[in-house]
């Protein structure tokens, strides 16, 4: 490819480059730069955050039962304390997956548009460079098993850019697909979970809402399904400090692998966000002066490629809590998987009411000098459907940050950190 197009020039030499600028990715740069690193963040939109910002999901998941909001600490202590300083959340509560008592979870609900702001801030604070507008295009290896550049895209052309360690952080894994590392995607026939359009509306009756029975809902739902105007077995609408009510009732089947096929889905997406809020509107009470305020600038993918590293994490390590002495995360949420072809999901707690990601899911053999962070690690379908939330993300980016500094400081191949020591490091501040 260098051969056949022109490249426009050369961005430099970087101890450190995070390709994907969602909330794993901010975190693994702020933990390679804490430790001194010289770091730049790649991001192809005009924002960081991913679907924490653009994809306005509004809810932070992936909390272990075990911990609570005074127990925070790393990037994500730090980012909910600059969001509650800001009346951006109102701090940690519990919400009942499907409506039920048994699928409790712990999570932090915030506003995505400071959000916007905020982790702009700390990147800056904490010394990240931050390159906007700009796409990783291709990998180009040292004939081995190292990359030796990366070619990106903006509006100065095509250009080359190098680092020690490069971290991906991008949701399709696109760094490792291109460096050549195995990977799967969806569940064992290939089906990938569906994809939602999140959106918010404002003038709610919170009060008439919050009186609605779990059974009402579920009956307007179903009514809903039988008219082809809802696509979820349940009433999916929550209260977010703004005063506006935030949903998660779009579900379309998407391809990211087909670009025809993911246009077409983005567009579907956005006639049922119509339908469904316009239903609400004349069925749900509560919601009778309601106006769709906001769409997602994108629909959320619950799917993609799961890298394959040096430890996959099975659902069988979920429901039995398996123990890791590299564990650097460690999370109650749930097995959460949504029928592609369905209105219902499957949603499994683990026996020990959480489960841990381990250090050598971050890593692979195949190339020494990348590592993964949030929702391209290597895990199977089921522990993918635990791991994808956004805490679980912003940790593991925590951990490819630090494995990331302590590579290059060591000069080993990322893949050879001590995972113990990366694990002490979060554990043991």
């Amino acid at each position: 490819m260098t051969e056949t197009v022109k490249v426009y020039g050369d961005l430099g030499h970087y101890d450190v480059i995070v390709v994907g600028g969602g909330t794993s990715g901010c975190a693994a740069a702020v933990s390679a730069a804490d430790r001194g690193m010289k770091t730049l963040i790649i991001e192809e939109a005009a924002y960081l955050g991913g679907t924490a910002t653009g994809g306005l999901i509004s809810m932070f998941m992936g909390f272990s039962d075990r911990e609570s909001w005074e127990t925070q600490s790393g990037f994500v202590g730090e980012l909910l304390g600059r969001l509650k300083a800001e009346n951006a959340t109102q701090g940690m509560n519990t919400i009942y997956l499907c409506g039920k008592k048994e699928l409790a979870v712990p999570v932090v609900p915030y506003e995505a548009e400071p959000l916007k702001r905020i982790l702009h801030q700390m990147v800056r604070s904490h010394r990240v460079e931050v390159m906007l507008h700009t796409s990783m295009i291709q990998v180009i290896m040292d004939g081995g098993k190292r990359i030796t550049r990366l070619l990106v895209h903006n509006v100065n052309g095509i250009q080359t850019i190098e680092a020690d360690v490069i971290v991906d952080a991008s949701f399709h894994g696109s760094v490792a697909f291109e460096a050549g590392c195995g990977y799967e995607a969806g569940d064992p026939d290939g089906v990938l979970q569906p994809g939602s359009l999140m959106y918010r509306m404002a003038d709610v009756d919170q009060t008439a809402y919050a009186q609605v029975s779990q059974e009402e809902k579920e009956a307007i739902a179903a009514r809903g399904i039988r008219e082809g105007s809802l696509y979820v077995n349940n009433l999916l609408a929550r209260p977010l400090p703004d005063g506006t009510m935030y949903s998660n009732m779009s579900r379309i089947q998407v391809d990211p692998f087909d670009i025809r096929k993911w246009t077409e889905a983005e567009m579907k997406a956005r006639e049922q966000v119509r339908d469904i809020s316009n239903f609400f509107v004349q069925n749900v009470p509560g919601f009778q002066d309601a106006v769709l305020c906001e769409t997602g600038a994108f629909t959320g993918l619950r799917d993609s490629r799961r890298i394959l590293g040096k430890y996959v994490l099975t659902g069988a390590d979920v429901l039995t809590g398996k123990e890791f002495s590299d564990a650097v995360a460690e999370s109650s949420y749930p097995i959460d998987i949504h029928d592609t072809r369905g209105t219902s999901s499957t949603i499994i707690k683990p026996e020990k009411g959480y489960f841990q990601v381990p250090f050598r899911s971050l890593v692979t053999e195949e190339v020494e000098n990348l590592i993964l962070a949030g929702r391209c690690i290597s895990a199977d379908y089921e522990a993918h459907a635990c791991i994808r939330v956004m805490i679980t993300c912003m940790r593991t980016g925590e951990a490819a940050g630090i494995g990331a500094a302590e590579s290059v400081k060591r000069q080993v191949p990322v893949s050879q950190v001590n995972g113990v020591a990366v694990s002490r490091q979060i554990y043991n501040r």
